[in-house]
């Protein structure tokens, strides 16, 4: 897998996954850096956890997310099992909609509007 950094949206670098079937663009961003690290924050995840849903975000493959974090496959399928496990999902959707739901609740309460 390449990886290469590229322009992204409103001049900010964004980092290009070019993987055999995939192309991921993370500065087309759902969350600001920020919002990550309080999300991050908010939902108590150990850093390399944190890594792995920031990916899933970006549409990463169990594949490419290993290769971006320099660890195995069966690594990454057990840290998605576990967040599935900790947030009660069953699946990557439920996953990224329950971090989505988490957010707008949080940002709620904050005064943030999304």
């Amino acid at each position: 897998m390449d990886s290469r950094m590229d322009g992204g949206e409103n001049g900010r670098s964004a980092r290009v996954l070019n993987g055999p079937q995939t192309e991921l663009t993370l500065g087309s961003r759902i969350f600001s850096d920020g919002e990550w690290s309080q999300l991050i924050v908010d939902l108590r995840l150990p850093l390399r956890q944190a890594q792995i849903v920031r990916l899933l975000f970006a549409g990463a493959s169990d594949k490419d997310v290993a290769a971006e974090l320099d660890i195995s496959v069966p690594t990454v399928r057990t840290h998605i099992g576990r967040l599935f496990w900790r947030f009660g999902v069953k699946d990557r959707t439920e996953l990224v909609l329950y971090v989505f739901r988490q957010f707008r609740r949080n940002s709620g309460a904050i005064g943030h509007r999304l």
